[in-house]
């Protein structure tokens, strides 16, 4: 009954139109929906969105010289903190919160006169976690960056008014990249009133070289792999079993493929950081921010499976198991569905055999893998969550089945 974990949003259609159609004109078009949804004036076009942080980072650090601590979630994705890393931050990892964001009350403990900036990753809050974090921010003076890679067009209406994650931080990050919400291979956006950080920016990007036409087309293969094996048929007789065959025997190199992050090693900033986005992904961003229905559908039937996951898993009272409370359906709107559970590894292996494929990595425990001495009480998550498929070819009757299974799994466990 297996069904490909993986959807990539883009259309076939505007993959090809978009080799036609990037153009300043397109860039101001998607810059004014994007300064609307996170409720700036000004935004920029990146590469990537860690582009972005990096040119964030850079003005503060030029801003406030004097100011060497960076405060981060802990479960983060390890090319943000490997980042900071190499600007010679501190970091400051903040215990988390039951919706794996930052503790408010432990923020509190570890700002200080020394604090740069305070990064707010949007992985499975809500809106009142991050307006804690804001008004923190807004009361010691701290500039606020909030990283809404997973989280674009997630929102909570107040009124008739749809506040859109991405709209809480000074500096508001969103990603383009092949499997996110927009999909554009590669692709990113910085949002911000601060006038002096745009000039300083576009300033930057002037240096900037274009994109290498190779790495992007090595992810444009990738992307029509990708679609070819979303065909049902196709995915249960060849990528399931390779995923499959991967996984139970460890491979690195089979699992770094739908893993990228499993590539991540600690370096110096790449040079393809200083680059500018490609043409093709301006169209590619512009034509799927303009597909109203497209956008209203993928974010209706992942709110629905959301809810009715959770409705199930409640049911069940799984004895082993955690979700996460969905109190904002729309803003808490997982592109994967996240659940805490006890012995992880054994429960991914159990579920493959039963023709089921997780997302295994989401993020990474990174005070494990950038340590310092501050670092010993803080929360794990790695080992412990595991993520659902979840998009618009994932049915109610798939959810029942993959409960089911995770239910048996948890009846026999010892």
């Amino acid at each position: 009954m297996s069904n490909f974990r993986i959807y990539i949003y883009l259309k076939i259609k505007y993959f090809f139109l978009s080799f036609f159609s990037g153009n300043n004109l397109a860039i101001s078009k998607i810059t004014k929906i994007l300064n609307k949804i996170t409720n700036k004036k000004r935004t920029i076009l990146t590469s990537q969105l860690r582009v972005g942080f990096l040119l964030v980072l850079k003005y503060l650090i030029k801003k406030y010289p004097k100011k060497k601590e960076i405060i981060v979630n802990s479960y983060n994705l390890p090319e943000m903190v490997n980042i900071c890393k190499n600007l010679k931050l501190k970091i400051v990892y903040s215990k988390l919160n039951e919706n794996i964001f930052l503790s408010e009350k432990d923020l509190r403990k570890k700002i200080n006169q020394n604090t740069l900036a305070i990064v707010a990753t949007n992985i499975f809050n809500t809106t009142s976690d991050i307006l804690k974090i804001k008004k923190i921010c807004k009361k010691k003076n701290i500039p606020l960056i909030e990283d809404n890679a997973i989280y674009f067009g997630n929102y909570v209406k107040k009124g008739n008014k749809k506040i859109y994650s991405g709209s809480f931080g000074d500096f508001s990050l969103n990603s383009f990249n092949i499997m996110k919400s927009i999909s554009a291979m590669y692709g990113g956006s910085v949002s911000s009133d601060d006038e002096k950080f745009i000039s300083y920016a576009k300033q930057e990007m002037v240096k900037f070289k274009k994109f290498p036409i190779l790495k992007y087309f090595k992810q444009c293969f990738i992307f029509i792999i990708l679609k070819f094996l979303s065909i049902n048929f196709l995915y249960k007789i060849f990528f399931f079993n390779l995923v499959k065959l991967a996984h139970k025997n460890d491979n690195k190199i089979i699992l770094s493929l739908v893993y990228p992050s499993l590539k991540f090693k600690k370096k110096f900033i790449p040079s393809n950081y200083y680059t500018n986005i490609s043409s093709f992904s301006v169209g590619m961003i512009l034509y799927q921010l303009n597909d109203k229905i497209n956008l209203y559908l993928n974010h209706k039937v992942r709110k629905e499976n959301n809810i009715y996951y959770s409705k199930k898993f409640k049911q069940k009272g799984i004895k082993y198991l955690k979700v996460i409370e969905i109190k904002e359906p729309n803003f808490q709107n997982f592109n994967d569905f996240p659940i805490i559970v006890k012995n992880k590894k054994l429960l991914l292996h159990y579920l493959l055999s039963k023709g089921v494929e997780t997302k295994d990595i989401q993020y990474a425990d990174c005070h494990k893998i950038f340590r310092n001495k501050n670092t010993k009480k803080l929360n794990n998550f790695e080992n412990k969550i595991l993520c659902l498929p979840n998009h618009v070819k994932i049915s109610k009757k798939y959810i029942d089945y993959i409960v089911n299974c995770i239910d048996m799994f948890y009846k026999n466990y010892k």
